[in-house]
C-alpha cells in the first residue's frame, strides 16, 4: 500500500506532462494557423471603397453620356469598360464577407485556444475542430487571394480604358 502511495504521485506527474505535450501539439497547431490568418490579413489590402464608388460612378455616367450600342467600334471597349461597375460591386461585396469571416475565425482559434489551454474539449473532437478550422482559414485566404487579384485586374482595366473612353465621348460630343 505504501509503494503505491508513492507511485500515485509520480504517475499523477506523469500524466500531467503527457498531456501538456499532448495540448502543447495542439497549441503549436492553433498558433501556426493564427499566425497563417495574420500574415493573410496583412497582406490583403484594405480596400477604398469611396475610390471605388468613384470609378463606378465615373463608369456608370460614361455609359449613360453615349450609345455604344448601335456603332461596334464603341461596342468593343464600352462593353467591358461597363462591366468594371458590377465586377466592382461584387468587389466591394465579397470584400465585405471575408472581413466578416476573418472576425468569426479570428473568434474561433482564441476559442480554440482557450479549450486547449483548460483540457475543455476530448481530443478527439478538438483535432476536428482544428482540421475544420485549418479547411475555413485555407479557404477564406483562398477568397482574399482571389478578391485581391480581381481589385487588381478591375483597378488596371479602368486605368486602361477609361482614358480611351473619354477621348470617345469629348470626340463625338
Amino acid at each position: 500500500m505504501r509503494l503505491l502511495h508513492r507511485y500515485i504521485p509520480v504517475l499523477t506527474i506523469v500524466l500531467f506532462s503527457c498531456n501538456n505535450l499532448s495540448n502543447q501539439q495542439y497549441i503549436n497547431s492553433i498558433d501556426s494557423l493564427n499566425l497563417r490568418l495574420e500574415n493573410a490579413t496583412e497582406d490583403y489590402p484594405n480596400i477604398d471603397s469611396i475610390a471605388f464608388a468613384k470609378i463606378r460612378k465615373v463608369v456608370a455616367t460614361n455609359c449613360k453620356t453615349t450609345d455604344y450600342k448601335d456603332d461596334s467600334n464603341y461596342s468593343n471597349l464600352f462593353i467591358p469598360y461597363s462591366q468594371i461597375n458590377k465586377s466592382i460591386k461584387h468587389i466591394l461585396k465579397m470584400d465585405f464577407q471575408i472581413r466578416k469571416e476573418l472576425l468569426k475565425s479570428n473568434e474561433q482559434i482564441d476559442n480554440l485556444l482557450h479549450d486547449v489551454n483548460n483540457n475543455l474539449v476530448d481530443t478527439k473532437l478538438l483535432v476536428k475542430y482544428i482540421e475544420d478550422e485549418e479547411k475555413a482559414v485555407n479557404e477564406l485566404i483562398n477568397r482574399m487571394d482571389f478578391n485581391h487579384q480581381r481589385m487588381i485586374s478591375e483597378t488596371n482595366r479602368y486605368d486602361s480604358l477609361n482614358p480611351l473612353i473619354e477621348k470617345l465621348i469629348k470626340k463625338n460630343n
